[in-house]
């Protein structure tokens, strides 16, 4: 298997006549999906494009998606798959960075395009799923017209198959060029390790336009199991119903995604999914006590975490179910294949034990930014990847995360990490969330100050002092915030990370307007 290509025409070769993919509103076999995605391929081929050509999706996790994502590589071309809810400037944005040749969306969606700018200048060919739309073609009217026989595909492993954008914590996404090869060293090792096979059915609600949710979808058509997704949780009845009724074996998900379904729903979501066999859960840490609620609900649940970026996926992984209590915030060990180092600010590697800044190399690991040298320089050096992220590793090879470097404030030259912070003030009830930064000149003092913006039930009456003593009977009293301020809510990524440069300017308009602490 030298192409993701390879995933659905072995798949339809070994699983012809099983369910592979389904939303609320269709469901498609191995067998259909590989013949429609081969006619779709073959009409994006008939356009004449480019080697290498990209080709933008813009569509909500469906059979939509799936069909035309799969229709890219079969085509040649690279598959840029893009959330559906992002804005037009922020499409337009990631557009003028790849140079899209193909559209492939919705009526509406083109149509909010086209009314607030209009498209850009590279894209040639436009195909709408779900009904026509002027200056488009309809995808099913076009695949109508192709033999149904499936595609030869491409076979450099090397070449790039898709470019994700990073969900942009900074409000910068980059462009990340995943190779064949990149992908399907991540696979084989997630499949080994999380055990899929083809009794697995998975309930898949995280963005399928993100490497995690994509992936999953990815791990069931390589084993030959089935995945019924939708967008978020945003229909929670309808989710959980879908865990029970589709007879779900996994199902992957965000620490706040989790933590709102066993706040909010915790006996239904026990009743509908105690046939759960596992869980996958990233893009923020899991706090240790949201674990042992959810074992307690669902004693049978292998939960799993791991620790990777879109740059290199999955890099560590860890049953905390089989590692048990002590290594809740652990992001386990190193996967197949993967060398973490720690390296200290010198550039010299950690002792054990000691904390520095985590890098990754190994064949999931990509070598650049997408037409980005600034960031690729920065970032890619010695042959590793640089992430950022602060953490150490142990005696047996857990890596932990402890913080972000960018994100660390710097208290009279004391180093606070904000995460130590929001963790505390997470646990004081009525907070339902929080988040840290630091603001420098605060009550007129030089340097920065921890602020802290909470989010609040709507009954929720607290006190600046009680709280300030819970913090600092649970930190270093350098850590304790010096101001809380209310917000509606602590923006985040569609993966549950930390808007942090949004926060600060949320925190700083809040101080500005001289916003009491509401306690």
């Amino acid at each position: 298997m030298t192409s993701l290509a390879h995933i659905l025409l072995h798949g339809a070769e070994r699983f012809r006549d099983r369910l592979a993919v389904a939303d609320p509103f269709e469901s498609i076999s191995y067998g259909v999906l590989a013949r429609e995605a081969s006619q779709l391929g073959r009409v994006l081929r008939a356009a004449k494009h480019d080697p290498g050509a990209r080709s933008l999706i813009v569509l909500p996790n469906s059979v939509y998606f799936v069909r035309a994502h799969f229709a890219n590589l079969l085509a040649g071309l690279i598959s840029v798959p893009c959330d559906a809810s992002l804005s037009a400037d922020t499409l337009r944005s990631i557009a003028g960075s790849c140079e899209p040749a193909c559209l492939l969306t919705d009526a509406a969606t083109l149509a909010r395009l086209t009314a607030s700018g209009g498209l850009p200048g590279s894209i040639r060919t436009v195909v709408t799923f779900g009904g026509r739309a002027a200056g488009a073609g309809d995808a099913a009217e076009l695949m109508d017209e192709q033999p149904a026989d499936l595609l030869d595909v491409p076979r450099d492993e090397h070449a790039t198959a898709t470019i994700m954008y990073t969900t942009g914590t900074t409000g910068c996404p980059k462009g990340v060029p995943l190779t064949h090869a990149n992908v399907l060293a991540a696979l084989r090792s997630i499949i080994e390790f999380v055990g899929y096979s083809q009794d697995d059915r998975e309930v898949v609600v995280l963005p399928l336009s993100h490497s995690f949710g994509l992936g999953h979808l990815y791990c069931n058509l390589m084993s030959g199991g089935a995945v019924y997704t939708e967008n978020g949780l945003a229909r929670v009845g309808r989710v959980l119903k879908a865990v029970e009724n589709f007879g779900a074996t996994g199902f992957p998900g965000t620490p706040m995604g989790f933590g709102m379904l066993l706040d909010q729903y915790g006996p239904i979501f026990a009743e509908r999914a105690r046939g759960l066999r596992f869980s996958v859960i990233n893009s923020a840490p899991l706090p240790p006590e949201r674990t042992a609620q959810l074992r307690q609900l669902l004693p049978r649940l292998d939960v799993m975490v791991y620790y990777g970026l879109t740059e290199a996926s999955r890099s560590t992984f860890i049953s905390l179910t089989r590692e048990g209590p002590s290594y809740y915030r652990s992001v386990g060990r190193p996967m197949k294949h993967v060398a973490v180092q720690i390296h200290t600010a010198d550039g010299g590697v950690a002792a054990v034990g000691d904390t520095g800044e985590v890098t990754i190399s190994g064949p999931a690991v990509v070598r650049e930014y997408w037409k980005n040298s600034c960031d690729t320089a920065l970032v890619f050096r010695d042959g590793r990847l640089h992430t950022g992220d602060l953490g150490y590793l142990d005696a047996q090879g857990f890596l932990w995360i402890t913080g972000r470097i960018k994100d660390i404030i710097n208290v009279g030259g004391y180093k606070v990490n904000p995460t130590d912070v929001e963790k505390v003030l997470t646990t004081w009830p009525g907070v339902r969330d929080a988040g840290v930064v630091g603001v420098e000149g605060v009550g007129g003092l030089t340097g920065e100050a921890v602020i802290a913006a909470l989010v609040l039930a709507p009954d929720c009456a607290l006190n600046e002092v009680e709280l300030q003593q819970y913090c600092v009977a649970r930190l270093e009293k350098f850590k304790v915030p010096t101001r809380f301020v209310a917000v509606p809510e602590v923006s985040r990524t569609n993966t549950g990370k930390i808007r942090r440069a949004e926060l600060h300017k949320l925190v700083i308009a809040a101080l500005g307007a001289g916003a009491a602490p509401r306690f």
